[in-house]
């Protein structure tokens, strides 16, 4: 039963972030921050646009999620998939979270693969 209560007060952590994040984040004069490494280089990083394209995802504007950053597509759902595996074995000390849904060498190194490829021809289109 203690398992279960923490999995839910850890589910709703982040839950209310991104309701926070609905709400408030992208109104007004809340822009977010800006790529520091775009700003240096005048390059886009593979995130640049993540903020604008989460905030696009949470509204339910899927053309402005590809226009802002298509990998958003990629790093949400991967980024809950961690948080889940944190909580399941540093929180709730699930062992055998990681045994069952270990994330294999060759999608960690395309990924990588993904990400790079990304940054280039972002940059060059």
């Amino acid at each position: 039963m203690k398992n279960w209560i923490l999995r839910i007060i850890f589910l709703i952590i982040p839950l209310f972030g991104l309701y926070y994040y609905y709400q408030f984040f992208g109104s007004g004069d809340n822009g977010g921050l800006s790529c520091m490494f775009y700003r240096e280089t005048g390059w886009l990083c593979p995130g640049c646009g993540g903020q604008r394209a989460l905030h696009a995802l949470l509204h339910g504007h899927f053309r402005e999620v590809i226009e802002y950053n298509v990998m958003i597509l990629v790093y949400f759902p991967l980024l809950a998939f961690l948080y889940i595996a944190l909580v399941e074995v540093y929180i709730v000390k699930n062992d055998k979270f990681l045994q069952k849904y270990a994330i294999p060498n060759w999608f960690a190194y395309s990924f990588l693969a993904l990400i790079i490829v990304f940054f280039i021809v972002r940059n060059i289109w």
